[in-house]
């Protein structure tokens, strides 16, 4: 008796659990995305719902491959209730809101009814790809090489020596990344263009994007000093983000891109002698002013990217691989710079400033700082204040007093700022038709 009851409920159970899924008050007719590169993104749903339908909203993501991403965005969207039929839209407009290629954008719909219950459609992707172009594909180490132009031992050289460098970096940090990373290889610039966010400057040579495990370069085919130099130092990039990403903090610039310069299958020949010279001249820039962003100057950034090189090279020849791999362990733990340093090396980060620097050339010369006054001209505050508007606290003497003379050398100083200004956009203009080396 208590079997059959015990069955008699389950079957009710049943029963129940059918007649919520036959009922089921939001059904989903069509859910597509559609890509036009360079222009947009779309994706539309169609459903109809047997309750009135409240919201509609859009969530997506993005990143490379199919790991976990982070979380989702909603974002606006339109849509609209006809009877029971729900039309929803949403148009990512890519010619404005950049969005690189290869990236797999994972997205979902969810409507909310008027009896307060909501509809999650399940989860679906679309990979944002370069249509222009017929891509070659190679894959190994979960390293991704994407070309179009030049045959399979082409995408095979650009694919070996990528390995390569991930062998040569992890074995320098003492770890392993498992992340997949891709390089999308353009035949020049001029089609790589397109690729890049709107306004790029003309003499962007390829971007690398380590939050998406992402390359995108532009090399001719043939070109193997080019690929030796490109690849291993970009990928660099990549291999360190997984080594160090955390959520406290990160490796100072110049580890980062001093890693990848050293990486470089070939080196750059002429960065030894920058940094000599600098030394000579003593023009060097200091350690802790290389932790941050490089200067935009494209003199100054080359000497950041040489010297960040050389700073490398003397802490292993010095400390040794092990010093290598401590320092990237410590930026992974979120230490600070000054920390890792005095923890991996024994000695302060200033301190390793000093003993590279003494490993250099002599400085032959001093450089000569900018004079400046150190207090504003007496003349400065010979006229008495002006009231404008009634709102000064102190009024002139005389109704003459109202219009104040302008000292003379505010004349002079507002003709030089104006020189330094067009001077300055003459500077823009030139530095913008450089070839910068990364």
């Amino acid at each position: 008796m208590r079997i059959l009851l015990v069955f008699i409920i389950l079957g009710l159970i049943g029963m129940n659990v059918h007649a919520v899924h036959a009922a089921d008050p939001f059904f989903v007719q069509s859910n597509t995305a559609t890509s036009d590169f360079g222009k947009e993104l779309r994706f539309e749903l169609n459903a109809s719902s047997d309750l009135k339908v409240t919201d509609v909203a859009f969530l997506y993501t993005f990143g490379v491959g199919t790991d976990e991403l982070t979380a989702f965005t909603e974002a606006p969207t339109t849509w609209q209730q006809d009877g029971s039929t729900v039309r929803a839209t949403f148009v990512r407009d890519t010619s404005i809101e950049y969005l690189p290629i290869n990236v797999v954008v994972r997205y979902k719909w969810i409507a909310t009814l008027d009896d307060g219950s909501t509809a999650t459609t399940p989860e679906q992707s679309i990979q944002y790809n370069d249509t222009r172009f017929s891509w070659k594909e190679k894959t190994a180490r979960g390293i991704t090489i994407r070309w179009y132009e030049g045959g399979d031992a082409w995408g095979q050289e650009i694919l070996d020596q990528a390995v390569a460098g991930l062998d040569r970096l992890e074995k320098q940090i003492g770890t392993t990344v498992s992340d997949p990373m891709t390089i999308a290889i353009y035949a020049n610039t001029s089609d790589m263009r397109a690729a890049l966010p709107p306004n790029s400057a003309d003499w962007i040579g390829g971007q690398a994007r380590p939050d998406l495990g992402l390359i995108i370069g532009a090399i001719t085919e043939g070109n193997s000093n080019e690929v030796k130099r490109l690849v291993p130092h970009e990928l660099s990039h990549l291999i360190l983000h997984q080594a160090t990403n955390n959520n406290y903090g990160g490796m100072p610039v110049w580890f980062d891109e001093g890693m990848a310069v050293v990486n470089q299958a070939i080196p750059d020949a002429d960065f030894e002698d920058m940094v000599n010279t600098a030394a000579r001249d003593d023009a060097l820039i200091p350690l802790r002013a290389l932790a941050s962003n490089f200067p935009s100057d494209p003199d100054k950034a080359l000497l950041s990217y040489a010297q960040s090189a050389s700073v490398i090279r003397y802490i292993q020849s010095t400390y040794g691989d092990q010093a290598i791999a401590k320092l990237t362990s410590l930026f992974k733990a979120g230490t600070t710079d000054d920390q890792a340093i005095q923890t991996a090396l024994g000695i302060s980060l200033d301190d390793l400033d000093a003993q590279w620097r003494a490993t250099l050339p002599k400085a032959t010369r001093t450089a000569k700082p900018i004079a400046a006054p150190d207090k504003a001209p007496s003349e400065r505050f010979r006229d008495k204040p002006v009231t404008v508007g009634g709102n000064s606290a102190t009024t002139p003497s005389a109704p003459t007093q109202a219009t104040a003379k302008i000292p003379l050398w505010v004349w002079v100083v507002g003709g030089l700022g104006l020189m330094l200004i067009l001077a300055g956009i003459g500077w823009n203009m030139r530095e913008s038709r450089q070839t910068p080396r990364y």
